[in-house]
């Protein structure tokens, strides 16, 4: 079983929340631009951001204009510039973007978090695709920034806790079945009460594919 064959079994249910996690931001944000769309001083940036987005050829350079602004909608411009370098697997400018977004002190934990995830998953998936290791610091980094009190989050940490290793065994071409980390971070994900059963199932396959692949 090649890597790429590995990478294909992984990740054809991380796209999915990957797609899921990004349109939970976005959704977050459009919440909060409706909120900051009625203040004045928003009132030009707004009408440049949604041309830009609609009509522009050039919109990574027209957003990069927008991001100057230091309002909400350079925020959004940065998410959408990232969607576009992931889309083009340009994962380096991604990655320091998701990390400037993090050092936003206007971002509340939820957004933080949210962001954190979506980096995440993003990062486990360049790693495969790049075949690559570079990234793995900066997975535990993002990680490490999601609030697991927060509802429904403590299941996708513990979720990204364990990828981030099997992509580390993976990567270094290690023994699954010989790794305790592993197989103790997959006993105490599927006998916790507090993860979902949709979350248990994903991790149960990964496990049972690296013991027997």
């Amino acid at each position: 079983m090649n890597l790429k064959n590995i990478q294909n079994f992984l990740f054809n249910n991380l796209k999915t929340i990957i797609i899921l996690i990004g349109f939970l931001i976005l959704s977050l944000i459009f919440f909060q631009i409706y909120n900051y769309i009625t203040l004045k001083n928003l009132k030009e940036t707004s009408i440049k951001f949604f041309n830009t987005i609609d009509g522009s050829e050039n919109i990574v350079e027209e957003l990069k204009k927008v991001r100057e602004t230091d309002s909400f909608f350079s925020i959004l411009s940065d998410l959408k510039i990232i969607q576009s370098n992931n889309n083009n697997d340009n994962f380096k400018v991604s990655n320091e973007l998701y990390k400037k977004l993090l050092q936003n002190n206007n971002l509340n934990e939820l957004y933080k978090s949210s962001i954190s995830v979506h980096a995440a998953y993003t990062l486990i998936n360049a790693s495969y695709k790049k075949n690559t290791n570079i990234y793995l610091s900066d997975i535990l980094y993002y990680i490490n920034n999601i609030n697991d009190d927060l509802e429904n989050f403590f299941a996708i940490k513990k979720e990204l806790e364990y990828l981030l290793l099997v992509t580390e065994i993976d990567l270094n071409k290690s023994e699954y079945k010989n790794n305790n980390k592993a197989n103790e971070l997959f006993k105490e994900i599927y006998n916790s009460s507090l993860i979902s059963s949709s979350v248990k199932q994903r991790v149960k396959k990964i496990h049972e594919f690296q013991l027997y692949k």
